[in-house]
């Protein structure tokens, strides 16, 4: 049996990567598992969570899959791209790894909000997932932003010791993070066999965008490939 496990962003529930997980089930006879972080919950959104209640949460369930299961992928969607990458690195079951929209080149934290608001303000129409993101964003409680920090410093130098094929998914029209600079990175680091997808029309949230349907077929085909002919 193959296991998928899909982890979400940090802000983000399971909603964000559920239309990518719905096409797996419907298009494989896989476990596709798309657990929510703890703390993320819209009654006590954050409060007293930490990196390593998410870390120890999405490993405990990993660790299961790799037991029960005779191929096991991660995909990781924005920041859940940095804990895929480190359980990645520090489990060698897993078989092939997905980023979408996976950054370890953040804006520096005490400018990301006030950025963020201006772009809301002048780019984005309020109904728009975007803003939804961003109204989600200016909700995080501080001590969550320093979580996010840790996870970055903790996840990031796992990257060059990546030994599985990875894919990589990118929307060239982000705003959310830096497309450039954190596709760069990712190619650069990570020395395994590497497949990227640049999307040119769509943002962040590729799981949702106009070109999910693109994004989805690649990645199902990438996952199904023999490894050999990566």
């Amino acid at each position: 049996m193959v296991a998928c496990l899909c982890i979400h962003s940090y802000t983000g529930t399971a909603d964000e990567i559920m239309p990518l997980s719905d096409f797996l089930k419907k298009h494989t006879d896989w476990d596709v598992l798309t657990p929510t972080f703890p703390g993320q919950n819209r009654a006590n959104f954050l409060k007293n969570a930490t990196f390593l209640d998410w870390h120890v949460f999405i490993e405990s369930i990993l660790t299961q899959l790799l037991k029960e299961d005779d191929e096991v992928y991660i995909i990781g969607f924005g920041a859940g791209g940095l804990l895929a990458g480190w359980l990645t690195r520090h489990h060698p079951g897993v078989g092939k790894l997905a980023l979408l929209s996976t950054s370890a080149n953040f804006l520096d934290w005490p400018d990301l909000v006030s950025e963020k608001e201006q772009v809301l303000a002048q780019n984005v129409k309020p109904e728009s997932v975007l803003s939804r993101y961003f109204k989600r964003f200016k909700d995080v409680p501080d001590p969550s932003k320093l979580q996010l920090a840790k996870m970055l410093t903790h996840a990031k130098p796992v990257f060059e010791y990546i030994d599985v094929p990875t894919f990589i998914a990118q929307g060239v029209k982000d705003k959310v993070i830096p497309a450039e600079s954190s596709v760069a990175f990712l190619m650069d680091t990570i020395q395994s066999q590497k497949e990227l997808l640049y999307l040119k029309e769509s943002g962040h949230y590729i799981c949702e965008d106009s070109e999910s349907e693109l994004l989805f077929e690649s990645l199902l085909r990438f996952l199904q490939k023999e490894k050999d002919l990566l």
